[in-house]
């Protein structure tokens, strides 16, 4: 069945991945929480699982409140320095609307994105470390979860690491997607502010991100949020943010909890 095409593929490359966990030196790095992803690939031969359990979006408006949630993973592996391929989906989404004392729920699986990451540039001074990340979002997912049609996109990250544990991390992303027969563009852009607390194992940050829209009766989107991150050990990370929309047509609040792992 189409609806479950996506999950079957992402379920046999994280099967694929293999038991064995690499003995990594360095700190896992990932793109999650938050809108901002980072500039950095896996590594040469190292499978990276991010999943998201799960992440929550809430809006009310005009005696209307919808809550979704969403079961979002994202499986990296890198096929060389500084490249790696990249599957995502929302393996499981629930959609409840209500409606004064009425409820309607909805349920099922998203649309599988296939994408790369090529990292560019390493920061050296002012210029930041950079990589680029197209990416093509397939219609695999079930009626009322999918795009029916292809799903086009490209994000540029930039990141500069700077004194006193401090980061800062930029994204530029585009998107050309279909509705109603018609295409349509999107851009998002975000900033993070990051910084390493006294304990080396959790990392804060903040960040805002506006996202302009060319969807035929749709408005644009303002967020501000923040987020912590603890490292487990190198290969693991568990993670935690929120982010408020700032405008009336914004959804009122988007909440994450994750899971990270590099094998």
């Amino acid at each position: 069945m189409r609806s479950t095409l996506g999950l079957t593929i992402l379920s046999l490359l994280l099967s694929a991945a293999g038991p064995a966990l690499a003995q990594e030196t360095s700190p896992i790095v990932t793109d999650r929480p938050g809108f901002v992803f980072s500039s950095l690939t896996v590594g040469r031969g190292a499978f990276q699982y991010e999943l998201g359990l799960p992440s929550v979006f809430l809006d009310e408006s005009e005696g209307t409140r919808v809550r979704s949630t969403s079961l979002g993973a994202v499986l990296r592996y890198g096929i060389g320095d500084g490249f790696e391929l990249r599957l995502g989906a929302p393996l499981f989404t629930d959609v409840q609307t209500d409606f004064g004392p009425f409820r309607e729920t909805d349920r099922g699986y998203g649309d599988l994105e296939v994408g790369v990451k090529w990292h560019l540039l390493d920061n050296a001074g002012a210029r930041p470390s950079f990589a680029l990340i197209p990416s093509v979002t397939l219609p695999t997912g079930e009626t009322g979860f999918s795009a029916e049609d292809p799903v086009y996109q490209l994000s540029a990250v930039a990141e500069w690491t700077l004194a006193s544990g401090w980061g800062v991390g930029a994204i530029a992303g585009f998107l050309n997607g279909p509705s109603a027969g018609v295409r349509y563009g999107q851009e998002t852009f975000g900033l993070s502010v990051g910084r390493t607390l006294p304990s080396p194992a959790w990392t804060a940050y903040g960040e805002a991100a506006h996202v302009v829209t060319g969807l035929e009766g749709a408005t644009d989107s303002s967020f501000l949020g923040a987020g912590v991150k603890y490292l487990v050990s190198n290969n693991f990370q568990l993670d935690l943010s929120f982010d408020r929309g700032l405008t009336d047509d914004s959804p009122d609040w988007l909440f994450g909890l994750g899971f990270s792992a590099r094998f």
